[in-house]
């Protein structure tokens, strides 16, 4: 199977592209090998049943991927580069995909067991989970916000909050705390378009007027959405938070985590002594040129020295997180890969020649964001590098400031 770089050795390029992230209506797609259109989300069993019978491909946990479409994309530029077995595993079955007996048929699957197929799937979840929380940000954000109550038709102002605090405290209405909700005004648009038809939010029953609906929800305790009714998950953002869990699951995590630490303390196992002993051996690769050291203090120590490129402090000025470093690491390595300078990406016949072009200039730096800042550098270029294991502790780590300060006291 096709998989990331590895160092030392240079493999096959991955390709370059954008990954969209539309989490709105429909949007068209055509098959990843033909021309067939289908819309989705609206038609996604349709495209799998294509897949399958004309393609006689199978996409395992399709449910949990957080953009089909995107996750699509993806794969139609990877089958075009390469053969589809370097990625799927291969299936025989005895029949073939109308159904009719045949011996030996062979079928393809897709699914996380492969490395880069697992790194995608975890990236678009981050990506969503990102973008959700952006948008839960401008709706607590928000100030112009006025609405109708959903019972005394009250309007209720300036923001989301004070609406869903007065359908708790005044209707005892409990739709969640706040802070667990996104998209509010889909939801309450939702819930809206139910008691406008007259349906109970949590039975989920008809009645023939509003009085009695209404008497109906307060005798019976039903002012709250039904659980079971998964039409109402994607308002909350516990239901984004890890790839494949929804709140139900999500809220019987603490029960178990609880059966683990109430194991004896005086167990004979001693976790802080282990130590993977294949991480022994490992070395950690300069970001701009092809000098490999035992650990990661030796390689920020020689980026000052030889390239005069401070990575802690660079994250520092130009207020880089975890996933920003991330990015802006796979982006270096990809363009030194290809030979091209990470500043001007001018191309090079060879890596002594761009590392010169790049010393001489002053080009070791860190590039304007927006060449780095895609989602696509959420994959590492190199299946093994080790320096993407330390950025965690690259900020607000006091051994990492100190570690600075000598570097450049040593200048």
């Amino acid at each position: 199977m096709f998989g990331p770089l590895s160092f030392p050795s240079h493999s096959e390029k991955r390709p370059s592209f954008l990954l969209k992230y539309d989490f709105g209506s429909d949007e068209a797609l055509s098959c990843i090998f033909c021309e067939e259109n289908f819309n989705l989300p609206s038609q996604q069993n349709q495209l799998l049943s294509h897949l399958f019978s004309s393609h006689r491909l199978v996409i395992a946990d399709v449910d949990v991927i957080a953009n089909l479409k995107s996750y699509l994309d993806y794969w139609r530029v990877r089958f075009a580069s390469y053969p589809i077995k370097n990625f799927c595993s291969t299936v025989l079955l005895d029949v073939k995909p109308d159904g009719s007996p045949s011996p030996e048929e062979e079928y393809f699957l897709l699914s996380d067991v492969l490395p880069e197929d697992k790194l995608l799937r975890e990236g678009l979840q981050q990506k969503r989970l990102e973008w959700v929380l952006e948008r839960q940000a401008e709706e607590r954000d928000d100030t112009s916000f006025c609405r109708s109550c959903l019972f005394c038709r009250l309007e209720v102002t300036p923001t989301r909050k004070d609406y869903f605090n007065h359908l708790s405290s005044k209707h005892n209405l409990q739709l969640g705390l706040p802070e667990n909700l996104v998209f509010t005004d889909k939801l309450l648009d939702t819930i809206q378009e139910k008691m406008d038809s007259l349906q109970c939010l949590f039975c989920e029953k008809y009645f023939k007027d509003r009085n009695v609906l209404k008497e109906h929800m307060r005798k019976k305790q039903h002012k709250r959405i039904n659980p079971d009714n998964k039409l109402y998950d994607k308002f909350y953002i516990v239901n984004y938070l890890e790839m494949g869990k929804n709140w139900l699951q999500v809220q019987r995590e603490p029960e178990e985590v609880n059966l683990v630490d109430t194991e004896p303390e005086n167990d004979d196992s001693n976790w802080s002594d282990w130590q993977d002993e294949d991480s022994f051996g490992e070395t950690v690769v300069c970001l701009f040129c092809e000098t490999a050291v035992q650990d990661f203090e030796s390689v920020l120590r020689h980026m000052i020295t030889v390239h005069s490129f401070n990575f802690v402090e660079n994250c520092k000025k130009n207020h880089l997180n975890f996933y920003d470093q991330v990015k802006l690491v796979n982006f270096i390595r990809r363009q030194v890969h290809q030979q091209k300078c990470v500043l001007c990406s001018e191309w090079f016949a060879d890596k002594q020649s761009l590392f010169a072009h790049m010393k001489g200039s002053g080009h070791i730096a860190v590039p304007d964001k927006q060449l780095w800042n895609q989602p696509e550098f959420y994959f590492p270029t190199y299946e093994n590098d080790s320096f993407l294991c330390f950025l965690e502790d690259l900020e607000d780590n006091d051994a990492e400031d100190n570690l600075c300060m000598q570097l450049e006291q040593q200048l």
